[in-house]
């Protein structure tokens, strides 16, 4: 065996970055640009050789968030100017990228990304004709074609040069890059890494960052420390050089055969995302895999191959160069990992890119870089910061069942809300039995089989253009919600428990609102960033002067236990912990709520002894319960928490006595329409990191003058001072009511006065409204007044096409919440 003679490891440094792929080298260049001294980057073997090396190196131009498509912007620019930094080419081209459709639903999410495209700037984005594809593609078969779009400024590059560049840039800012140097181990002391144990002896180091790919989750799960990805197997081939393939070939992506074309010196080299993956080293990564090909499978290859050359025919007249298949590793949701580990203090992981890791590499590394720097992410990034993700979630076998479908989430129709498949059962609710046999038709969120609707015979998830299979069922559980009496099974929310001398102190620092006030009283709040930005949206029930309980939503379990853990100085006596699992959560809504809980406790539930934001123990029939009043949907309504022990008592209890009451069950498709007419937030659309309370339309959860100081106090005060903000989330109602309305989702844009002005975070249909809602911030550099928003004409742009709509500031549905605190 040859015999490598690796540069000599330090005993210490100030960052260690684990992994020499083109994700580490950028996170090293990125660190080293910063001025970050003293920082090492660890190869096990050579750069490049896990899975950068076979990458296709593609790099796209719109991603569904903004601040992802900055990003890219980003990536652009840097790939293309790096040579002049570094003298290291990255080989980037700029080619740009047809999207092809197949069907009519494809179509519209093309047209709906162009759309969003126009919004953010990019020039160029169009949609084109069959003929126009053909124009720039006359290789193509257009049988099935029916339209397509183009982004011109994506590209290409060699991913092995943009590392080397990468590489190469932080040396030149004294980055150290060590190949054949291979971690073994982490090491851990009192709560917070404090470096790493290597094949040539230790490295002392109180920042480390995991880049090593597919490597990551196995170095560190010995100490419970979550990083779920998984290896698959990811094929592509190389066709011979094919006569008339010009180099200006723009890359091609028919998405609804899985497939991508790319020009390649002459030659095609042609890729999929297949539907159902085959992981790969399920027992973990080979000790000693490097520059890792292998087997192919011919039957797969086969049948692709077969598909390419229909869309493309001259692949039958010339020869295929290169049969490849090679690793990848992918993520439970398809989306990267990235940020602190909530587990290990200033151990940072950014892993898992499910194959975008090349267009990924510029953005990753510098967001990771300033996350370091400053302590937290630069921009909101809460849909792919490692706290998103569920203990359970690095299970080995779950990994292995959730990558067979995760690979072709990549290339699946993006349909509003669509839920995973695979892994199921893991989380249930208390009641998962008896709300299947009332009819609950479940999907998987966050782990949990949540309550979607309810169907006499029960139902069939589909996704379609318009009202979905379940619209008429939803419909019936919001109406039921709005005149009579609904059970809601909302026990899979994430629950706190905050104890101590020093709980109210703790929370008074991380709440905007004031949560001193007597037991019995629910506060609602947001917790902020320095910058003023929202990092959670909870409640606070006081039960005694040390003891508090906090909800928050189901995805937000591990972030907010991280963000208190945190930011709450070590030395005050209070604790956090997450008792989620220990209660059932029943919310019975509706204006007949009432008197139906009447019938069942002696305590007296009338508006003047219980009024809103209440909180007590009550009798319920045998059984003490913590009954809130507390409404997400819109109504008068009580949130029951129950010990989980004795929830099928008081489930049974409720369903008898909500029988003189026709009461039905809910789900969280009424759930959620109920809250978006009544214009509620939701955590990770309408407000995030990016959004401060006065933005969001939520100072009245602020407290200004309460004493003493709160995280992100100076910043809200400061953009409090300018007057009108600059941008601001309003409620929206498309003016069309009938079934060709469309349904609003997400990124669809706002048009004010013939301009675009912002686009859609979130959207459905309002079923006691009658119209299709949205919400979302509309911007305007002088201000965003009340003035300014009454006097606009407005519309919203869905797939390409403008609706007339309404605009304001209050929900549309009890616009003053009078039914609320009936």
């Amino acid at each position: 065996m040859e015999s490598f003679l690796p540069q000599k490891v330090p005993s210490s440094a100030k960052i260690v970055v684990v992994g020499g792929g083109i994700i580490g080298c950028s996170i090293a260049y990125h660190l080293a640009k910063l001025g970050f001294e003293d920082v090492v980057l660890l190869e096990r073997k050579t750069l490049t050789s896990g899975t950068t090396w076979h990458a296709a190196g593609l790099l796209a131009q719109v991603r569904p968030s903004e601040n992802q498509t900055r990003l890219l912007e980003y990536a652009a620019q840097l790939y293309k100017n790096i040579e002049a930094e570094t003298g290291q080419s990255a080989g980037f081209v700029g080619k740009g990228t047809i999207y092809l459709a197949l069907n009519e639903a494809r179509l519209h999410f093309l047209k709906q990304t162009i759309g969003y495209a126009h919004y953010l700037g990019v020039s160029g984005a169009k949609m084109l004709t069959p003929p126009e594809i053909a124009e720039r593609w006359p290789l193509l078969n257009l049988d099935g074609v029916i339209g397509g779009s183009f982004l011109p400024s994506t590209g290409q590059l060699n991913p092995v040069d943009a590392t080397q560049a990468f590489s190469k840039g932080a040396r030149m800012s004294g980055a150290s890059i060590i190949e054949h140097a291979n971690v073994q181990d982490i090491i851990i002391r009192n709560g917070a890494v404090a470096g790493v144990e290597t094949e040539h002896g230790a490295i002392e180091a109180p920042i480390v960052v995991l880049a090593g790919g597919m490597w990551t989750r196995d170095l560190v799960a010995k100490y419970g420390i979550n990083i779920p990805l998984h290896a698959a197997e990811h094929f592509y081939i190389v066709s011979d050089p094919i006569p008339g393939l010009s180099q200006a070939t723009p890359t091609l992506f028919c998405t609804d055969e899985r497939a991508y074309y790319k020009e390649d010196a002459g030659k095609l080299l042609i890729g999929t995302f297949e539907k159902h993956a085959v992981p790969w080293a399920t027992e973990g990564i080979p000790p000693n895999s490097e520059y890792e090909t292998l087997p192919n499978d011919l039957d797969r290859y086969a049948e692709f191959l077969e598909m390419a050359s229909c869309r493309v025919p001259t692949l039958d007249k010339v020869g295929i160069r290169t049969f490849f298949t090679g690793p990848e590793s992918f993520t439970p949701d398809g989306r990267e990992l990235m940020g602190e580990t909530p587990e290990v203090r200033n151990l940072y992981v950014c892993a898992g890119f499910n194959s975008h890791g090349i267009m990924a590499a510029p953005g990753s590394g510098k967001v990771m870089a300033e996350w370091i720097r400053d302590r937290s992410p630069p921009m909101a990034l809460s849909g792919y910061d490692v706290t998103r993700v569920m203990p359970f979630q690095r299970a080995r076998r779950y990994l292995f069942e959730r990558t067979k479908e995760s690979m072709g989430y990549v290339m699946d129709i993006p349909w509003p809300g669509k839920l995973m498949q695979s892994g199921r059962g893991v989380r249930r609710f208390p009641m998962h039995r008896e709300l299947i046999a009332a009819g609950a038709v479940v999907g998987e969120r966050y782990g949990w089989e949540a309550p979607l609707w309810y169907a006499p015979k029960g139902g069939q998830f589909s996704y379609k253009l318009g009202r979905q299979d379940w619209h008429a069922q939803v419909q019936e559980e919001c109406l039921a919600t709005r005149d009579s009496v609904v059970l809601y099974d909302q026990s899979n929310y994430s629950r706190f428990l905050v104890q101590g001398r020093d709980a109210c102190r703790a929370l008074n620092y991380l709440c905007a609102n004031d949560v001193d006030v007597e037991p019995g009283r629910v506060v609602y709040s947001q917790w902020l960033n320095e910058r003023g930005g929202i990092e959670a949206d909870i409640t606070a029930t006081r039960l005694a002067a040390d003891r508090y309980i906090l909800t928050s939503a189901p995805p937000s379990m591990v972030r907010d236990v991280y963000w208190f853990r945190k930011h709450v100085p070590s030395e005050w006596n209070v604790t956090i912990a997450d008792v989620t699992a220990g209660y059932a959560m029943f919310g019975i809504m509706g204006p007949k709520s009432r008197e139906m809980l009447q019938q069942l406790t002696d305590a007296d539930l009338s508006n003047e002894a219980f009024p809103f934001a209440t909180s007590r123990e009550i009798d319920l029939g045998f059984a003490i319960v913590r009954a809130t009043r507390l409404t997400y949907v819109g109504e008068l309504g009580y949130e029951l928490l129950v010990s989980a022990d004795m929830a099928a008592y008081v489930y049974e209890t409720l369903v008898q006595a909500g029988a003189a009451y026709d009461m039905r069950h809910a789900g969280s498709y009424a759930l959620g329409a109920c809250r978006l007419e009544r214009a509620y937030r939701h955590f990770g659309h309408d407000i995030t990191e990016d959004y401060s309370p006065i933005e969001a339309g939520l100072s009245f959860a602020v407290a200004w003058q309460k004493p003493g100081d709160f995280l992100g106090r100076k910043s809200l005060e400061m953009r409090r001072g300018r007057g009108a903000p600059q941008r601001r989330l309003v409620t929206v109602q498309i003016e069309d009511k009938s079934e060709d309305a469309p349904i609003l989702a997400h990124n669809e844009v706002i048009w004010r006065n013939g301009e675009r002005v912002g686009y859609i975070t979130s959207g459905g249909w309002g079923f006691r409204v009658s119209a299709s809602l949205g919400m979302g911030y509309v911007k305007n550099p002088s201000g965003v007044s009340l003035a300014w928003i009454e006097s606009g004409k407005y519309e919203i742009e869905a797939a390409l096409r403008k609706y007339p709509a309404k605009v304001q500031l209050k929900p549309f549905y009890d616009p003053n919440g009078d039914r609320i605190k009936m």
